[in-house]
């Protein structure tokens, strides 16, 4: 064996014993804990201070009696001592009382990246990177999932195109009831449109719909028509009732003056008035009903206008939906093609190779970045991220077009 290759051999060998030197004094250093961690603090003979209780967003665990006591950064041995130093002097014991804090909860720890469920998740002791990215669902599988998505959003698409067609389809019909029109035989340019057949059920519908409010149109006409004839009756009998007056009263002025003269006796004055009487209540009786069925006339031509209004509220209430369904309908098509133009550029990735981990970690109150393995332990706290190499090309190819199209020549240009 030669020098150098001994030399390389003896440098291996001690960084491979400096690493696990590392990582066997990170695994026996107490843990320190941190915001969102739970602990359950055991205080002997004082069971207000006895429970669980979670570390605040600040650091600290709010306790009854003792208030708020900074738990930040600190492992359960130094809380423990912490809280029986505060509970000695809050109450002015002469010993500290036992107190004993132990870890419910861990905080979560955070994965995103190419796995198949990205977030927060709750951490377990000795995890490692691998059984992290099994919690997630794995790692996300690129070309499957692509042409699935791919799969999915073609069929969205040709589903939704003949989906707005029919809105399209829709809307016309229900801008022809809004104008009041009796026929519906629309000319549309879209050829699509015009061989898809939803014109016709359209048309049909619009047939329908237009008989039945025909149907109560007429109606509330004839209505009014009866009602116009009933009191054309009802004039031409209190017409007749006043010349039948008039011939009643002549009489009674007639009699009036034999009386007068003694040339007849006072009861027969009785009949005649007595039909006078008669006729003058009939005469009220044939106006009251004329009021009555005039007011009934106009409470029919009042009720076939709201029909008229009623067909075109109803129409434009439906042509609003309808007009955000399809805005909608829309940009859900255009996502679906966004997605098969993303397809289409990552299919032609290689979804070779064996994804990068890196661990974001904060340590004395800053983050740090490092390299990780399948093996490497996570803490709580920590937040994984998962990339494949497809991914870091997609990554470095945006930021490359980023770093061009803010290049001062790209902003001449397009100045």
């Amino acid at each position: 064996m030669t020098r150098t290759k001994l030399f390389i051999l003896l440098v291996l060998l001690a960084a491979a014993f400096s690493t696990t030197s590392r990582v066997q004094a990170e695994e026996h250093a107490p843990y320190h804990l941190g915001s969102q961690d739970r602990v359950r603090v055991y205080v002997h003979e004082w069971p207000i201070l006895t429970g669980e209780f979670t570390v605040g967003a600040n650091g600290s665990l709010n306790l009854p009696f003792v208030g708020a006591v900074p738990a930040q950064g600190k492992d359960i041995t130094q809380l423990a001592l912490d809280i029986a130093q505060r509970l000695l002097e809050k109450a002015r014991l002469d010993n500290p009382p036992e107190t004993t804090v132990d870890i419910v909860t861990f905080r979560p720890f955070y994965i995103l990246g190419s796995v198949e469920r990205p977030g927060a998740y709750e951490y377990r002791p000795n995890m490692l990177v691998l059984n992290a990215v099994a919690i997630a669902g794995g790692l996300y599988r690129l070309g499957w999932n692509t042409e699935r998505d791919a799969i999915a959003a073609r069929g969205q698409v040709r589903i939704g195109a003949s989906q707005l067609l029919a809105l399209q389809a829709k809307e016309m019909r229900l801008k022809a009831e809004l104008e009041g029109a009796e026929t519906f035989d629309p000319k549309p340019q879209d050829s699509a449109l015009a061989a898809s057949g939803f014109l016709d059920q359209e048309r049909t519908l619009f047939t329908a719909r237009f008989e039945h409010f025909r149907h109560q149109y007429n109606a509330y006409g004839d209505t009014m028509a009866l009602l116009d004839g009933e009191i054309a009756s009802l004039e031409d009998q209190i017409t007749a009732s006043r010349k039948q007056e008039v011939s009643i009263k002549k009489e009674l002025d007639d009699v009036r003056g034999l009386i007068a003269r003694s040339l007849a006796l006072p009861p027969r004055l009785l009949p005649i008035e007595r039909a006078l009487a008669q006729i003058e209540r009939e005469q009220k009786e044939i106006a009251t009903a004329i009021m009555r069925s005039r007011q009934q006339k106009n409470n029919t031509k009042m009720q076939r206008e709201a029909l008229k209004d009623e067909r075109r509220s109803t129409a434009l209430s439906e042509l609003q939906t309808t007009e955000g369904q399809r805005k909608e309908l829309e940009q859900q098509i255009s996502t679906a093609d966004d997605v098969l133009g993303s397809s289409s550029s990552l299919g032609s990735e290689s979804v070779d190779g064996e994804p990068t981990y890196e661990i974001i970690r904060q340590q004395n109150g800053q983050a740090r970045e490092v390299k990780a393995a399948e093996t490497t332990p996570l803490e709580p706290g920590d937040i994984l991220k998962v990339l494949r190499p497809q991914e870091i090309k997609i990554i470095q190819r945006n930021q490359e077009k980023k770093q061009t199209d803010n290049s001062p020549a790209a902003t001449v240009k397009t100045r």
